[in-house]
């Protein structure tokens, strides 16, 4: 393990797999800097943004789109859609 993990300061508390995870986002995750557990801040422009405690992004996108073309939710979803907006 590198010498100049960010989690060495926990030394041997909280585990492994959880100091493993500090330090991946401490390492910095695009331009994005983590500010606290879910808070990410760009670096460039200073905006704040919610995400992951880990990651900026959750994958919670990409989860949804996958469930909704696996049921055909999509196609049912735009019928609501155009409905709604008859």
């Amino acid at each position: 393990m590198a010498e100049n993990r960010s989690s060495k300061r926990f030394g041997s508390r909280y585990g492994n797999r959880i100091r493993k995870n500090v330090d991946e986002a401490e390492k910095g995750e695009e331009d994005y800097e983590r500010v606290a557990a879910g808070i990410w801040k760009d670096k460039e422009t200073g905006e704040i943004v919610a995400g992951g405690a880990y990651r900026k992004d959750t994958g919670g996108k990409e989860m949804l789109d996958k469930a909704l073309e696996l049921e055909g939710g999509i196609e049912e979803l735009e019928e609501a859609k155009e409905e709604i907006e008859e």
